[in-house]
């Protein structure tokens, strides 16, 4: 694919038969039996007018690429003026096409996942690479969400990557620098496995681009090849890599923007069970008739529903994220309320922690922890109540937050009601806590899930498992 491509051109008789054609004009299509003696017809069939301002045609090369072509006429007069030919000139428009494509692309994809899945695709079919890769930038590190080509094992070895000058990733060392890398396989040293799948796939160069837009850094695309990039074809690829920034670099700035909505929203929810607790507490006070303690009671839940809710509302109003916190520091916080809400409740609890492990992550985390141990409360028909809250780490980096506790249990018909908004087939529940735990996991790509603390035996009591993944804490 050429960044400025020579026109094909040829002479056409009156009947449309093509009567000479340049050196150009039979590269492109000599291998396809086009040539003179044929029908003009005949290079894109089933076209009525070639001739259309406008038009784009739709062919494939040698080894099936698609490729991109528009037509220009000017007629040839006789002596008495008739027609007796006509000059056409073929211009290549396949970068044009594909770049217009790109911007096409990001209006209609739904996620930046989905708009580089799309162009990838786009690629495949309009470039002779063997191989291709696309990262997102997020945070201090690049994910990988596409690619074509790449084995599954590949694709495992790079996922997710540091963006650092001295990671293992030639993605991640690109994506510090910002400028593009072409490395040959056999000067490559970073990763043995690596360098093994891709020798495997017939590459003998890697090329690792930065998708870069307004100064930020968004992306990295990365290809695989059979042979080195002449100047030209670095000058395309490099274009190309443009129109994507640009159009990934909006269709992030969009999941912002959703993803600012969906914040405020869940803080909103969680303020306002905060202040629902909140009544809760002053109403287990009152009903005790307060006593000598009362104001230490008072300021008790004063400093309870502060801690709650005012982190959220700065966040609301600065707009800034949170920063993260130790996973320990996130439980100690969590059973805290959870042992105030416990002494308003006249129940007694006893909670076992186990297992913490060198992970930070959102204050969010701290919520969840404490709807769902505020739920083993709440809903325990004994005035005792266990809870057990385990941490552990899997092969994969993703980690387990297990919180299991010991009272009635939930059916299995129920296990995934409890996480909807509203619970309207089950009995004595009220409030969104369980559903606020699920948009805090999955707001941080993980999951979260009922399962009996005895296996076969929900009324033994009932464990809830919170997933927290590796890069996105």
């Amino acid at each position: 694919m050429e960044l400025i491509p020579a026109d094909g051109n040829c002479i056409v008789a009156a009947d449309g038969t093509i009567v000479w054609s340049d050196n150009v004009f039979n590269e492109w299509f000599s291998f396809r039996g086009i040539a003179p003696g044929v029908k003009i017809s005949q290079i894109f069939p089933g076209e009525r007018d070639l001739f259309r301002p406008g038009a784009v045609f739709e062919d494939a090369d040698r080894l099936g690429k698609r490729r991109y072509f528009s037509l220009e006429n000017k007629p040839v007069l006789g002596a008495g003026g008739e027609k007796v030919s006509e000059e056409i000139r073929i211009r290549k428009i396949t970068l044009q096409k594909v770049l217009t494509d790109i911007a096409r692309l990001s209006s209609q994809a739904k996620t930046p996942n989905d708009l580089f899945e799309k162009v990838l695709w786009l690629m495949r079919d309009t470039t002779h690479y063997l191989a291709f890769a696309g990262y997102i930038a997020r945070n201090n590190s690049i994910e990988l969400v596409a690619s074509k080509g790449w084995t599954e094992k590949l694709k495992s070895y790079i996922s997710v990557q540091d963006i650092a000058p001295d990671t293992m990733s030639l993605a991640g060392r690109t994506a510090y620098h910002r400028r593009q890398t072409v490395m040959a396989m056999k000067d490559y040293v970073l990763l043995p496995a690596v360098k093994s799948a891709i020798t495997k796939l017939g590459g003998e160069y890697l090329v690792v681009t930065p998708l870069v837009d307004q100064d930020r850094l968004v992306g990295v695309l990365t290809v695989i090849n059979d042979k080195v990039l002449t100047p030209a074809d670095s000058e395309v690829l490099q274009s190309i890599c443009n129109q994507v920034a640009v159009a990934l670099n909006l269709k992030l700035q969009e999941e912002r923007a959703a993803e600012k909505g969906d914040d405020a929203v869940l803080y909103a929810n969680l303020i306002e069970h905060a202040m629902k607790d909140n009544g809760i507490l002053i109403r287990a006070y009152a009903d005790s008739s307060w006593g000598p303690e009362a104001g230490k009671a008072l300021e008790d839940i004063a400093n309870v529903t502060e801690e709650a809710v005012s982190p959220l509302v700065k966040v609301l109003n600065d707009g800034t994220g949170m920063e993260l916190i130790p996973v320990k520091d996130a439980m100690d916080q969590a059973v805290a309320n959870a042992k105030k809400m416990a002494v308003a409740l006249n129940k007694k609890v006893s909670f076992k922690i186990s297992g913490h492990d060198q992970l930070n992550i959102s204050p969010l985390y701290k919520y969840a922890f404490y709807e769902v141990l505020k739920n083993s409360i709440v809903h325990s028909s004994s005035s005792v109540v266990d809870a057990d809250i385990r941490i552990s780490k899997e092969r994969t980096g993703t980690h387990h937050i297990e919180i299991s506790d010991n009272g009635p249990g939930i059916p299995d018909e129920f296990k995934s009601e409890v996480f909807r908004p509203r619970k309207d087939n089950m009995k004595n529940t009220e409030g969104i806590g369980l559903y606020l735990v699920k948009k805090i996991a999955n707001r941080f790509g993980g999951r979260v899930w009922v399962e009996d603390r005895v296996h076969g035996d929900h009324k033994k009591g009932t464990s809830v498992v919170i997933t927290v993944p590796s890069n996105k804490q």
